[in-house]
């Protein structure tokens, strides 16, 4: 277990790799008929080299891969979100690449979750 000065070491080494490694994108929702677009930061990793079969191993999740791996901050809410378009412009969404949302992890070294991993599956 980390002491209190080692986690807030590493707390503050985790905002220096998100620093010039940030993108922002569209989170898409629907609710009560009508869809909404809202603009968010994260880190964004595509994951060019998983293998074939690779959604079969251990620690993956069933059923096929995910396409990228986006790190949130923990306050950005993924209630009702349909789909995340690869674009920070709303007036692009329809033309953008979007991804849905195949898991997301609330993830943190202490009791408290300071980021939310996502994984995302495109949507062909």
């Amino acid at each position: 277990m980390l002491d209190s000065r080692q986690a807030a070491h590493v707390l503050a080494n985790r905002e220096k790799i998100r620093q010039g490694r940030l993108r922002t994108i569209t989170l898409i929702r629907h609710s009560g008929g009508e869809t909404t677009y809202t603009a968010a930061e994260c880190t964004w990793k595509e994951e060019h080299n998983t293998p074939p079969g690779a959604a079969n191993q251990h620690g993956r999740p069933g059923g096929s891969g995910s396409d990228v791996l986006a790190e949130f901050l923990p306050d950005v809410d993924f209630s009702e979100v349909l789909a995340i378009a690869d674009t920070p412009d709303r007036d692009q969404v329809a033309s953008a690449r979007k991804y849905r949302v195949q898991e997301h992890l609330h993830l943190g070294l202490t009791g408290t979750p300071n980021r939310i991993l996502v994984k995302l599956v495109a949507i062909r």
